[in-house]
């Protein structure tokens, strides 16, 4: 029988090879675009700022990047005419980041993509097994952020 620490590190194992392999698939999807992993959390940290648009701070602590990195990511957007920039009205050095209608329509297409990537992944799958899972993980992680798990030394 299997003791419960061994049982942990399986569900951590689990979780992190899932982790992996959704992070490929996903990364075929944005591919398909000619984007990078980073370049659609750029798009999407960028979406996120709304019909105004994001600052670049904004998008730098969504990436977890600094602000020159972020920086960046945005030129290399604007030059393949996904995002433009202009200037903020509220800050008259700073800009405000927003999707163009053509990165709009990729942020999209990707989304659908990921969406169908997921959808066959689970085809066959009884939705009993797969609400158990979703159920299993989020108690997983809820334990987790509770119990704020810190390695003593």
């Amino acid at each position: 029988m299997t003791d419960r620490s061994e049982l942990a590190l399986q569900l951590t194992d689990a979780v992190g090879a899932a982790y992996t392999a959704i992070q490929r698939a996903g990364d075929r999807a944005f591919r398909a675009f000619g984007l990078s992993h980073r370049a659609h959390a750029a798009l999407t940290a960028v979406d996120r700022g709304g019909g105004d648009g994001a600052r670049p701070k904004e998008i730098a602590e969504s990436l977890g990047v600094s602000r020159a990195a972020a920086t960046t990511f945005v030129q290399r957007l604007e030059a393949k005419g996904l995002v433009e920039t202009t200037p903020d009205l509220e800050d008259d050095r700073g800009v405000r980041v927003t999707l163009t209608r053509r990165g709009l329509e990729v942020l999209l297409r990707v989304g659908q993509l990921e969406r169908r990537l997921a959808a066959r992944a689970i085809e066959g799958m009884p939705a009993t097994t797969i609400s158990r899972g979703v159920h299993t993980l989020q108690e997983f992680k809820r334990r987790l952020d509770e119990k704020q798990i810190s390695v003593v030394h």
